[in-house]
C-alpha cells in the first residue's frame, strides 16, 4: 500500500515565489482560492491532475506529467483539488505581485536574454555561461547572449509581460 503524503517548501524571491511539493501516489490536496497564486508548475517527477471547483462542481481538469511545464493560470485565485497519480515532485512559480502576468518557457538551447526575465533551474546541473546550476538556482537576466549546455538539466525562463 502506498502512503499518501505531501511536504511543501516555499522561497520568496525578488519578484516571485518558488514553491515545491513532494508527495506520494494517491495524495489528494486542496488549495483554497485565497492561497492559489501559482501560474506555472514544473513536474520534476511524477504526474498529477488539477481540478477547479465551483459551486456547481468540477469546472475543468488539467494533467501535469513528468518533465513538463504546465501553464496553470486558469486556476489563479480558484479553489483547486490536486490528485497525484504517482509519487511526485513538482515546483511552482507564483508572481509576488498578484497583478503581474508572466510567460514561462523551457530553455533548450543558447538564447538572448532580456531584463524582464528570470532563469530558474528545475532539474539536473545545466551550465549557463560557464556556471553550473543546481536545483532552484535562479538569476535575473540581462539584455545579452546566454550560452547554454543543458548537461541533462532543465531550465525555465520566466518573463514578466
Amino acid at each position: 500500500m502506498t502512503e499518501s503524503y505531501a511536504k511543501r517548501y516555499l522561497k520568496r524571491c525578488e519578484e516571485f515565489i518558488l514553491c515545491a511539493e513532494l508527495g506520494g501516489k494517491d495524495f489528494i490536496g486542496i488549495e483554497r482560492s485565497k492561497f492559489r497564486y501559482t501560474i506555472y508548475q514544473y513536474f520534476i517527477h511524477g504526474s498529477a491532475s488539477f481540478y477547479e471547483l465551483s459551486d456547481d462542481g468540477i469546472v475543468s481538469r488539467t494533467i501535469g506529467k513528468e518533465k513538463q511545464l504546465v501553464d496553470v493560470k486558469k486556476y489563479f485565485n480558484k479553489n483547486v483539488i490536486c490528485q497525484a497519480h504517482d509519487n511526485f515532485y513538482v515546483a511552482g512559480f507564483s508572481p509576488l505581485d498578484k497583478n503581474d502576468d508572466w510567460d514561462g518557457k523551457i530553455i533548450e538551447e543558447s538564447f538572448y536574454g532580456n531584463d524582464r526575465s528570470w532563469l530558474i533551474c528545475f532539474d539536473g546541473k545545466p551550465i549557463v555561461n560557464g556556471k553550473e546550476l543546481k536545483l532552484f538556482d535562479y538569476a535575473k537576466l540581462k539584455d545579452k547572449e546566454y550560452d547554454v549546455n543543458l548537461n541533462g538539466g532543465v531550465i525555465v525562463m520566466f518573463t514578466k509581460l
